[in-house]
């Protein structure tokens, strides 16, 4: 019959070398009951190792440590993440103390211990917006730096409306229809949800090129149009006419710019002066948050934001309208080299710049950031 207050194997540190670098890592913690080594492991699981030697009382006494302290960590080891190996031992000249106090001692001790040895988790502020035309937008950079261990929190200083009017959409989309275009070019997300919660199912699939501005365009291209754009350029920045656009342009094609009502028009002017029709429209609006969240102010003011992330240069500018000298007191961490530029002239430099402009290269760079969040 199996005893219900054993350990399984997994749990279990058995061999005299696992001991031996637990001890090596010179990690411990210790009170008036117990002394407690730590490692952290590669299994992700915790795991205990025994060390009551006959200075601690006969068979009987050692035997009923030996149970205490393990009953301690199976209640304990569940409420510790990272997988750790320890190795518990009773402090000399003790007698065997009650079941409660060893429990505590051992929740102490390991919690302690884990403490020293995993860095503490860092807060990144996400700004980006997170509604789009009334519907609420999973976002993969939340997901993924939480899946990180990173603390993620939200403060959007963009507002994403919709155009005080859609009659040009409208008429757009009839012109689309009627194929007065040979490219469609969508300058962000945004851009592609707004205009296709107005287009609906209208817009096929087929027969039209389409570029895109950045990876995250394209994936909401995707998303809403079941295809991926015919150009993705590896570089995002406002001005971006990839070689082939060009080229387009100088053989007389048609271009439909979708945008923002704000932004600059360099994609415009490279695209008209190489040759090309260009018609642009704006599919939503963009507006600065004008009030801040009280309870992020004070985290500012206290240091426990350590990175805010960047996703444009408006979201630039609105942010240091926004929160001001306050971000002084953490690392901002930009999506391109334009926005590093805007941060710069605004006098609060980026801490950080993806290599790759996406949320993907905001995650990846937050990912290089050293264990005790030094960068």
């Amino acid at each position: 019959m199996k005893n219900a207050l054993a350990l399984p194997k997994q749990n279990r540190l058995r061999k005299t070398a696992d001991f031996q670098k637990v001890y090596a890592a010179r990690n411990t913690a210790s009170d008036d009951v117990l002394i407690c080594f730590a490692l952290q492991n590669d299994s992700g699981i915790n795991r205990l190792g025994l060390s009551v030697s006959r200075k601690a009382g006969n068979a009987v006494v050692r035997n009923r440590w030996k149970r205490l302290i393990r009953e301690g960590f199976r209640k304990t080891q569940n409420t510790i993440s990272g997988g750790f190996d320890f190795v518990i031992l009773p402090q000399r000249n003790t007698g065997v103390p009650s079941a409660g106090t060893i429990k505590v001692s051992v929740t102490k001790l390991m919690r302690k211990n884990a403490g020293r040895i995993l860095p503490p988790q860092r807060t990144v502020l996400i700004t980006r917006p997170i509604r789009q035309s009334g519907r609420i937008q999973t976002d993969p950079l939340q997901t993924e730096l939480t899946s990180l261990g990173f603390r993620v929190l939200r403060h959007p200083i963009i507002n994403i409306l919709p155009p005080e009017s859609w009659a040009e959409t409208d008429l757009t989309v009839q012109q689309i229809l009627q194929g007065q275009f040979d490219w469609i070019i969508f300058s962000s997300a945004n851009g592609v949800h707004s205009f296709f919660d107005r287009a609906g199912k209208r817009i096929p699939a087929g027969g039209l090129r389409i570029a895109v501005t950045g990876s995250g365009t394209d994936a909401a291209l995707f998303e809403r149009l079941g295809r991926h754009a015919d150009i993705v350029p590896q570089t995002f920045a406002a001005e971006f006419a990839a070689a082939d656009l060009l080229r387009e342009a100088g053989n007389g094609k048609r271009f439909l710019h979708l945008r923002a009502d704000r932004g600059r028009d360099i994609l415009y002017q490279k695209l008209t002066e190489a040759g090309g029709s260009v018609k642009e429209i704006s599919v939503y609006r963009s507006t600065d948050r004008k009030e801040s969240d009280p309870q992020i102010v004070d985290l500012f003011r206290h240091g426990k934001i350590d990175f805010v992330t960047v996703t444009s240069p408006a979201a630039a500018k609105a942010l240091v309208n926004l929160f001001g000298q306050w971000l002084r007191r953490t690392c901002l961490v930009s999506i391109s080299p334009l926005t590093s530029q805007v941060l710069r002239e605004l006098n609060f430099p980026p801490a950080l710049e993806a290599a790759e402009a996406s949320m993907q290269g905001i995650a990846a760079v937050l990912a290089g950031v050293l264990p005790d969040g030094r960068i």
